[in-house]
C-alpha cells in the first residue's frame, strides 16, 4: 500500500500548494494526496492546476483523487440534476490538468441542507435512477479525458450498501466509474460496528474490480445515548485493518490508501498505526 492524506493538510487553495507544502508532506513519508480545491471547476485554468501538479510531482507525490465539487446527482429536479452532472463533466477536466488518477464524488443528497445530510428519499427508486441517469452523463467526460469517477458512499445516501453501489454499477455499466472504498462509511448499526470483517469482506467480494482507492479511518462507539457511531483515528477504534489491509494488497498491490478527516496535528499518528500494522501483516509500504 502506498499511504498518502487528504483532509485539512491538503490546502483548499491552489495559491497554497507550493515547495514547502510538499516538503512537509513528503517528510511525513506521503506518497499520495486527495485534493478539495476550491472555485469554479469550469474555470479554474490549465495553468495553476498543472502548477499544482507538478509541485506535488516534483516532490513524489501523487494527487490520487480530485474532488468532484459534491454535487446533487440524485436531486428530483430534472434541471438541477443536469447541471450537476455538468459540473462534475467540469471536475472530470480540473482532474485531468491535475494528473489526478480519479474524481471523488458523491451522489448527493435530497436534503437540501448539505450533500451528505440524510432524507427518507435518498434511499428510493427514484433518486438512485437520477444517480444512473447522472453518472452516464458524465461518463462521457471521463473516456475524453481519460480520468475515472471514484464513487464515494455512505449510509446517509443512496450508495448505502455494498449491494446497492454494485446494482448502481451494473446499471450504469461504463468502466469510467469505479469506487473509493471507505468501509467506515457503511457502518450504520452496532452490530456491524462490533463485528465489521463480514461488511470488509462483502466490500471487496462485491466491488473489487471497481475499487480505484480506499480511505483510511478508524470507527467507535461513542459512550452516550443513544446511537453515536463516529470516526476516529486508526488504532483509536474498532475496524478490523487486518483483514482490510491484506485483501486491499491482494487486490490493488501497491495502491494507494488515503487517510483522511483528521486535523493536521493526529495525521503522523495516523500514518505511523498504517505503517505499524502494515509491517505487523508482512505487507509491503510504498508499492
Amino acid at each position: 500500500m502506498r499511504i498518502g492524506v487528504a483532509g485539512a493538510i491538503v490546502p483548499r487553495d491552489l495559491r497554497a500548494v507550493d515547495d514547502r507544502l510538499a516538503s512537509k508532506l513528503s517528510g511525513l513519508g506521503i506518497a499520495g494526496v486527495g485534493t478539495h480545491f476550491q472555485g469554479d471547476p469550469a474555470t479554474l485554468t490549465r495553468e495553476e492546476l498543472r502548477r499544482a501538479r507538478d509541485v506535488f510531482a516534483a516532490h513524489g507525490i501523487a494527487i490520487v483523487q480530485s474532488w468532484g465539487w459534491q454535487q446533487p446527482l440524485v436531486s428530483a429536479d430534472e434541471t438541477t440534476r443536469r447541471a450537476a452532472a455538468r459540473t462534475l463533466g467540469h471536475a472530470v477536466r480540473v482532474a485531468a490538468e491535475l494528473g489526478a488518477q480519479s474524481v471523488l464524488s458523491g451522489p448527493g443528497s435530497r436534503n437540501p441542507r448539505g450533500p451528505w445530510h440524510p432524507h427518507r428519499e435518498n434511499h428510493s427508486v427514484g433518486a438512485e435512477d437520477a444517480l444512473v441517469r447522472s453518472l452516464r452523463e458524465v461518463a462521457s467526460a471521463c473516456e475524453e479525458y481519460g480520468v475515472p469517477i471514484a464513487l464515494e458512499c455512505h449510509v446517509t445516501s443512496t450508495l448505502d450498501s455494498p449491494a446497492r453501489v454494485r446494482q448502481v454499477l451494473d446499471r450504469v455499466d461504463s468502466p469510467w466509474i469505479k469506487v473509493s472504498l471507505d468501509p467506515v462509511n457503511f457502518i450504520g448499526d452496532f452490530p456491524t460496528l462490533w463485528d465489521n470483517t463480514p461488511l470488509l469482506n462483502e466490500l471487496f467480494d462485491l466491488l473489487g474490480p471497481a475499487i480505484a482507492a480506499a480511505h483510511i479511518k478508524d470507527v467507535y462507539a461513542e459512550d452516550r445515548l443513544v446511537v453515536h457511531i463516529s470516526e476516529t483515528v486508526p488504532g483509536d477504534g474498532v475496524l478490523d485493518f487486518a483483514t482490510f489491509f491484506r485483501r486491499f494488497e491482494a487486490l490493488l498491490p501497491g495502491g494507494y490508501g488515503l487517510v483522511e478527516h483528521l486535523p493536521e496535528s493526529l495525521v503522523p499518528q495516523a500514518i505511523a498505526h498504517v505503517r505499524r500494522t502494515l509491517t505487523e501483516l508482512g505487507l509491503p509500504i510504498g508499492g
